[in-house]
């Protein structure tokens, strides 16, 4: 056997190297608290989940593992919360957030917006009706003559009918 402690140093280092490559490896280092709040106002965009980017639970989700990424790239550009949301926002429109904004007329619109298309629905609904409403016809004498016929038994039967005492 050659020189034990050699043997040892080899191992150490092989060991050292195997661990900094899977450190280099590890999809996990970029998910640092201020990654994960500003991906809370962000939305995951892929089909599977309904979160925000910073808790989406899928494992290599296409949609926030490269949102997350690009979050930490810019955080170490030096970019405000704000500016990287921002960004996202006009790459993406307003679906890239995770909440409506609440100023603005936005939020207006969106809580008022289906109560009120649903009345000018009904009015506009309840007008058709008025404007293309027809009058029955009149009855002819030969539907009336059945009417009173059917009439005159219904108040025989009613008469005789053992619930009237």
């Amino acid at each position: 056997m050659r020189n034990p402690r050699l043997f040892s140093l080899r191992v150490v280092l092989a060991f050292f190297g195997v661990l900094s490559a899977v450190y280099a490896q590890d999809p996990t280092s970029y998910l640092t608290p201020d990654v994960l709040r500003v991906g809370s106002r962000l939305a995951c965009r892929c089909a599977g989940c309904r979160n925000t980017v910073g808790d989406c639970p899928m494992l290599h989700c296409g949609s926030s593992d490269p949102i997350r990424h690009r979050i930490f790239e810019m955080q170490k550009q030096g970019m405000s919360d704000d500016a990287i949301v921002n960004t996202f926002v006009k790459e993406e429109g307003i679906v890239a957030l995770a909440t409506p904004p609440t100023h603005g007329l936005g939020p207006i619109i969106t809580w008022m917006g289906p109560g009120i298309a649903l009345l000018l629905g009904f009015l506009v609904y309840s007008g058709y009706i008025r404007r293309n409403r027809k009058q029955p016809a009149p009855l002819m004498p030969v539907d009336q003559a059945v009417l009173d016929r059917f009439k005159a038994q219904i108040d025989r039967e009613l008469d005789d009918s053992p619930l009237k005492k």
